[in-house]
């Protein structure tokens, strides 16, 4: 019977004066602590080229994805780009009450708070070859009217306090969500709120052309937000490093009544005489909220307990709000004693306001 040690030996190549003795062998054997059918196994792995190629090319790739927060503006002009992007609002799934599209004026009508579909589609074969992990959609609101362009979209001070709001500063903001939960795979909510140049928008991934529902979480005519000016949504197709690879944009207005809106923005486009609304100026803001003409006294609140610090922080903007207007009519008129006063109560409660933002409590409060 022919010895497999020696097999072995031939096989790999050793000359064959080459003589171990079993001495020899069992030493060699002893230092690599390897049995015979160890060996066996080692050989025919070694004889086996595709296994050998195999484990030397197969090098594992994890790639970890951080989206980009755009700076500034973004572009609005549509181009379907080299996967000829498309953005659909199917008519079969929009409701007469609360969500309606507008082909005619290419705008979504929607109510506050419910989800409305849209469909995104490209040439998948393509994008199969280019970028097989799939592409993402950016979803961005922005003002319509190029000059209210250079200004974030955010929320109304209402509703950023609301008790019900989710907790990361980054989302509070957004006047868009998507009706997917927080904290959902490929879901990102861009943008830094204490950057004004930072543009908040929505960022979803998507290995293949599909649809996708979103909500808006304040209305157009929220007047510390949108206040009545004309917004639409930019979709942007991009890669994984935010290359823009195509963009479309559709307009929006978040309203209670759609139907309304609709009806009467189509018939006055349609008469040629449709208006655009003007954002309220800041005497109408002033006027809106009923200050008094001679509301000149100086009063100190009392000490009331208020349950809720975003109830407490809401009451406080308003008022902040309320008196930089006054001061500004104050100015106009050149009183400047009427000024000097708002500036001194405007510091006190702007210091008020940034110590319960600091976590402490004023000093009627404590």
């Amino acid at each position: 019977m022919q010895d497999p040690q020696a097999n072995m030996f031939k096989k790999a190549g050793f000359d064959d004066t080459i003589f171990l003795s079993d001495e020899d062998f069992k030493n060699i054997n002893g230092d690599i602590n390897l049995s015979l059918a160890d060996m066996g196994v080692m050989e025919n792995f070694l004889q086996n080229e595709d296994t050998l190629e195999a484990a030397s090319k197969f090098q594992p790739q994890f790639e970890l994805f951080i989206p980009v927060s755009p700076s500034g503006p973004p572009e609005s002009k549509s181009f379907p780009g080299t996967l000829n992007f498309v953005v659909e609002i199917k008519g079969t799934e929009t409701d007469k009450k609360k969500y309606l599209y507008s082909a005619r004026l290419n705008r979504i009508y929607v109510n506050m708070g419910v989800n409305f579909p849209v469909h995104f589609s490209w040439d998948a074969a393509k994008q199969v070859l280019l970028y097989p992990t799939g592409l993402y959609v950016r979803a961005t609101v922005v003002f319509s009217d190029q000059s209210q362009a250079e200004k974030r979209v955010e929320r109304c001070l209402q509703h950023i306090h609301e008790p019900n709001n989710p907790g990361s500063e980054t989302i509070v903001k957004h006047v868009l969500r998507s009706a997917r939960d927080l904290g959902t795979d490929g879901l990102y909510y861009c943008g830094q709120p204490d950057r004004p140049d930072s543009w908040l928008s929505v960022l979803l991934h998507l290995s293949a052309p599909a649809g996708h529902a979103y909500q808006f979480v304040c209305k157009n005519s929220c007047s510390s937000g949108i206040n009545r000016r004309n917004i639409a949504i930019i979709f942007t197709l991009e890669d994984s490093h935010g290359t823009i690879l195509g963009r479309q944009s559709v307009g929006v207005r978040s309203c209670s009544c759609p139907k309304r809106d609709l009806s009467r923005d189509e018939k006055e486009e349609g008469k040629g005489k449709r208006k655009m609304k003007q954002p309220q100026s800041e005497t109408h803001k002033k006027l809106k909220i009923e200050v008094l003409e001679n509301d000149e006294e100086i009063v100190t609140l009392p000490k009331i307990p208020i349950k809720g610090i975003k109830t407490v922080m809401t009451g406080l903007e308003v008022m902040q709000r309320m008196m930089e207007l006054s001061a500004s009519e104050a100015a106009k008129r050149k009183d400047q004693k009427e000024v000097d006063e708002y500036k001194s109560c405007l510091t006190s409660l702007g210091t008020t306001i940034d110590n319960i933002k600091k976590g402490l409590k004023p000093p009627s409060m404590q």
